[in-house]
This record gives structure tokens, sequence and C-alpha cells, in this order.
């Protein structure tokens, strides 16, 4: 076979040289165009052009390195990108944590110098001119009037493994959206920026959820999981070309003695067997070295108490060790995150300590109830997010949360609390477990809903869902007629199913009231002071803050013309009073509105109207409901937002107000 040496496409490019017989040496150069265009020209695509333009076919192998004529398949390295993406809906407080959020993205401190971020995107560029003096913050603002009316936007994180080596982290992700745009057959309306505030340089992406035709951009979840990511990781391999063997066993053994979960514990993990593992075994020409970083591994693993070597090669290990070292992992760097945090936000971060995290799997578990102090997210490319809480005893308890909507919108000087993970099966296993109890061990769809049970539907399809996810855990069998076989242990394996995930779940947060202690003082409606002094007068508090409000908010009662009661107390009666003094100032502006009086629900058993929007007050979230000749205001439940802009109807009873969210009417009369 005689070389075969492939021309140069532009200088500066890559040249496959002869060596030896049938071997080629790559030399690459700059990947991107000479031309000043964006694009990458990608690696494989460069060989292919080459390979074309001498009228053969480029082949290449999927694993690089390796000797030549080897019968040992070399392992395969990947360029990794962490994606994290995430739907946002608009509705309630979402266009306020939307906003929180391009806020966030555009925060000081995070450019490569340190400054202010700087977006980009169609999203700005295409609006520059429309903005006076160009002014970039005025174009962000006008992104977001633009998304106030949409359904839902969606975020994306993205954070190449080798983005330090990206010649540009703006041209590549303005190269990874038009790959979206061309598999999603749509322009995108989006802006990004780029954050260099961690170890790894990420950008932030924001796009419309509406399509360049105007309708709701609705993307595939399989595309979301996995797609997304691969085009990401396909991208920066075009640009820096494969990992070589070199470089690959060089990121493995720097992994030998983390404190966290690797890619070697995952090889290891695949090994056991009934607890056990056995290095002893031969190992395959060519693969020795990773099976000498498997060994040191084992050593780190030992000295941490996860494994025992019993000698000659083999080792005791618990399978569920990579879920340890997970744990382990997410607590150490939450801790470093908060002290980063605290550290730029100018706050004292010497007490915050693993004994002061709230973990919401301990037995006996008691919620913690505390001032927000502070918040923030301690890794861009992670889920969920920390809040930093005084307790009412005065000391710092923190927890790691989801990113929900009450920690999107969340503010210090809030009142929240930690609220412990629910321990047992849950009902709706005691319902499967009943009805197979009593059918021979068997649960059925079908005849749950025709033996006379008196269940709807909808509530056996959700039977069918708790057991399939248990089913993706082998914890029960289908039939082939649909049916379900039942364990007698089933209650059993449904309690160590929920313990086992409530080991991955973060925090539940509660929030007592959206308004700051400050505010809560001199307001004119019911606080969370106001039940607290109900409920407990002013005992249970050591944090000095807290105390000092609740002498405040007493002053404050008594100018209202509210009496206290013994010990400082609060009658159940005056939380009443106080509500309808708020309902009645927040009545004043919809008078004008709807042209007509406010009138309170008072002992009305029965409520119907218009459903118009809801608003936030001291007293708490409210709906506005129009009628004919009148309209009140009723507590906010999140059922009502079907119904928005519509006719609804409830039921008051001593539980609240059951809603209706089914019966199309007009205004009552």
């Amino acid at each position: 076979m005689s070389p075969c040496i492939l021309p140069l496409l532009y200088p500066g490019d890559f040249i496959l040289a002869a060596k030896g017989e049938d071997q080629f040496e790559v030399y690459l150069g700059r990947l991107r165009s000479p031309s000043g265009s964006r694009r990458a020209v990608g690696f494989f695509e460069r060989v292919n052009r080459g390979a074309k333009a001498k009228g053969r076919r480029a082949t290449y192998s999927r694993s690089f390195g390796g000797s030549v004529g080897s019968s040992v398949k070399a392992m395969t390295f990947h360029r990794r990108v962490i994606v994290k993406a995430s739907i946002k809906k608009m509705t309630g407080q979402g266009y306020a944590a939307f906003r929180k959020h391009l806020d966030y993205i555009q925060r000081d401190g995070t450019d490569e110098r340190g400054d202010r971020a700087k977006t980009y995107g169609r999203g700005v560029e295409e609006h520059e001119l429309e903005a006076p003096e160009h002014d970039r913050k005025e174009i962000v603002k006008s992104f977001a009037a633009r998304c106030k009316d949409d359904r839902h936007h969606f975020r994306i994180v993205v954070s190449p493994e080798d983005g330090q080596k990206l010649q540009n982290l703006t041209d590549y992700t303005r190269d990874l959206v038009a790959r979206m745009e061309s598999d999603l057959d749509t322009k995108l309306d989006w802006v990004a920026a780029n954050h260099y505030d961690t170890g790894q340089p990420h950008t932030h992406l924001i796009i419309r959820g509406v399509r360049d035709d105007g309708t709701d951009l609705v993307i595939p979840k399989k595309y979301i999981s996995y797609t997304l990511r691969q085009r990401a990781q396909d991208l920066v391999q075009e640009e820096l070309g494969p990992v070589n063997q070199k470089e690959g066993r060089v990121r493995l053994a720097r992994s030998v003695d983390a404190r966290g979960a690797t890619d070697l514990d995952a090889s290891l993990q695949d090994r056991i067997e009934d607890g056990k593992l056995d290095m002893s075994k031969p190992v395959a020409p060519g693969r020795v070295w990773h099976r000498q970083l498997q060994v040191r591994r084992l050593r780190t693993l030992a000295a941490m108490g996860l494994a025992e070597s019993q000698g000659s090669g083999r080792w005791k290990i618990d399978r569920s060790f990579v879920t340890t070292l997970r744990d382990i992992g997410a607590r150490a760097e939450m801790i470093k995150a908060v002290h980063r945090s605290l550290s730029k936000s100018g706050h004292e971060p010497g007490l915050i300590t693993e004994r002061n995290r709230f973990d919401p799997n301990r037995n006996n578990g008691l919620s913690v109830t505390g001032i927000v102090r502070h918040f923030g997210r301690p890794d861009d490319t992670r889920e969920g997010g920390f809040v930093i809480v005084q307790s009412l005893h005065g000391a710092p308890v923190f927890a790691k949360v989801s990113q929900d909507e009450i920690f999107e919108t969340l503010r210090e000087g809030q009142v929240v609390t930690f609220q412990p993970h629910a321990k047992g099966a849950r009902k709706i296993d005691h319902s499967i477990a009943d009805f197979a109890k009593s059918h021979d061990g068997v649960y059925s769809e079908v005849r749950h809903v025709t033996d006379g049970s008196s269940i709807s539907p909808a509530y056996a399809q959700a039977h069918v869902r708790r057991l399939e996810a248990l089913r993706r855990d082998k914890l029960v069998v289908r039939r082939p007629d649909g049916s379900w076989h039942i364990p007698k242990d089933y209650l059993v394996r449904a309690e160590n199913y929920e313990a086992d995930h409530a080991l991955r779940r973060p925090t539940s947060v509660t929030r007592d009231s959206t308004q700051t202690l400050s505010q809560m003082e001199r307001a004119r409606g019911v606080t969370w002071l106001d039940k607290r002094l109900v409920e407990f007068g002013a005992e249970g508090i050591d944090d000095k803050d807290m105390a000092n409000s609740l002498t405040r908010r007493r002053t404050a009662l008594q100018k209202m013309g509210i009496e206290l009661g013994e010990e400082g107390r609060l009658p159940k009666s005056a939380l009443t009073k106080l509500r309808e003094i708020d309902l009645r100032a927040a009545s004043k502006s919809f008078q004008e509105t709807y042209g007509k009086p406010y009138t309170a629900l008072g002992k009305e058993r029965n409520v119907e109207g218009v459903y118009h929007q809801s608003i936030e007050r001291p007293s708490g979230k409210f709906a506005v409901i129009e009628r004919a000749k009148d309209f009140t205001l009723v507590p906010w439940r999140p059922i009502m937002e079907r119904r928005l802009g519509k006719s609804i109807a409830g039921r008051v009873s001593a539980g609240g107000i059951s809603w209706d969210v089914t019966k199309q009417r007009g205004l009552s009369r």
C-alpha cells in the first residue's frame, strides 16, 4: 500500500503524513476558519474533505490509541459536556422568577476579568438599534417584556469539561444554538451569558418558548435529556479533536484520591458480585494500567471506610458505595459553596460547618423555622441551591433545596421552614396493599374501578404510575394481562424504596411569609409574627432580631387598636380583624377597575364568578372573583389557574373552599 498524503486545505490546517507503511500521524492546526467566520470546521469534517479531494472515502476508528494489529480494543474517551436544562412556566410568580434569573446571569464578578457578565444572542443583538445608545440593559429588559406573555421558557447551562481550551466560548454557544435551530426547524429568540466565576467556564442560555411562527416551542424530552448534550459534545470534539489515550489515562489517574464518585468507581461497581470484588483475575493485555488505577482507588476507599481488603486481591465492598460517595462529595461541595458565597457577600462564614446542615432524613427529624440570611447556588451546572437561616434559637442552619418557585423568588429577611422527609410507605401504597390483600395478591386497574369501590379512573391510574416506578427497581412484577403481582411484603419494599430515594432528595422548604421581618412589623394585615403571637406569645424566641421584631409588632398592633392578651399573646379573633383591614385596603383599587363594590365573603356557603387575577397581600395570596353586582377576594389556590379569566365556582366549608374548575358559567346573578 502506497502512502497517502492529503492536501492542505489552507495554511494552518492539518496534514496526514506517511509514517511507515500504513500508519498516519495527525498534526492539528487552527480549527476555526481563517476567513473570519465564526463557524468551527470540524476535525472529522476536515478528514472527510481531504479524502474526498483524492477520490476516496475517509474512515476512522471510534477508539483512539492502542497498538497497530493489537486484538485488544483501546478504551474510548470522550469530550464531556455537562448540560443542565429546565422548562419554567411564566404563570403565577414565574415572570418575577424569570426577571430575577436574567439579573442573575448578568451579575457582577462573573466574566473573565471579574466584571459584569455580558449578554449576547439573537434576543440582544437583533434589537441593539432599538435601544438608546445601545444600552445592553435596556435591550435585555425588552427581551424580558417580549417573554412576559409566553407560556414558558427554557433555561440551559452548558459547561464543557475542556471549556478552557475552546478558542471562544461565545462562538461555541452560537454554533450550539444553530444546531438546535436546525434540529427544531425554527429560529430561536435567545440570550446567553458566559460565567468564569467557578473552576469550570460555563454558559447560561435562556430561550423563549415561542417558535418563529408565533406558536409555542415544544422541545421533546428525549432531545433535552440526550440529543442536546450529544450536540454539545460533538462541537467540542470537532474543535479539539478526540481525547487521546495519554490524556484520558491522566484524567482517570487524577481521580484516584477523589472524595466523590468517579468513573473508576463506576467501573468497580460493574464488577461487584455478592458484595465482593476479585481483582486477582487475569487482565487483558493493554489494560494493566487500568487495573492498577482500580486497585489504587480501592485503597483510597478502604481509607474512607467504604471497602475492606481480604487479601490475595479480593475486596469486600457495599454495592451502594457509589451513592455514598456522591453524598459525601455533594455535602463537601455544598459547604465549600456556602463559604465561598458568604465571603463574596461580606458575611462571616466561620460558624458554617457540617454540624449546621439540616438533614431531612435524620430519625425523629423536626422542622426548623428561621429568618433567611443568605441563599445561593453551589454550582450553576448542578441541580439545587442552598438557603441559610437564623433559627428561632439564634443558630445558623443551612440546607440544600430545589430551585423551585420559592427559591427563585426568595428574599433575605423572609421566614421559611425546613421540613424533614416523610417516613414510611405512601398513602397510595396502603391502598394498593389493601386491594391486593382482598384479591389474591393481585392489583388490577380495571377491577379497582369497576368492583364498586367508587374510585375514579384517574385515581386508579395513579396507582399504576406508582407501581411502574417500583417496577423499575424490580420491586413488583407486571403480569401479561396488565395486572400486577403484589408481594406480601409490599409495604416494607415501598418503605425501603422511599428511604433510598429520600437520600437523594433535597430539603423541602415552605415559605411562612412573602414579607420580610421589617415589612411584617408595620403591615396592616395578618403576618407570620401575628400567628406566632397567637400561638406562643413572645416565648420560645432566643434570636435577638426576631425578639425585637415581635416587640415592634406588638407596638404597631396597639396603634391599630388591637389589644393584646395576657403574657403578650394575641387573641385569635384579632387575625380575622387584621385580615378584614387588609382586604378592604386591597379592594379600593379594584372598585374603580370593575365599577362595582367590594363584598366580603362573610358566611356565604357558595362563591361563584369570574376569576380575573391573583394578588399578594400581607395576609397571603388572594384571588379576585368578579360577580354580577359586586366582587370579592378569596384565598388563592393553584388549581384556580386553570380557570383564569373564566367562570369558577366553589363551596365554602370549615376546611376552606372546594373549587369546581370544570364548570362553564357566566357571571352569577
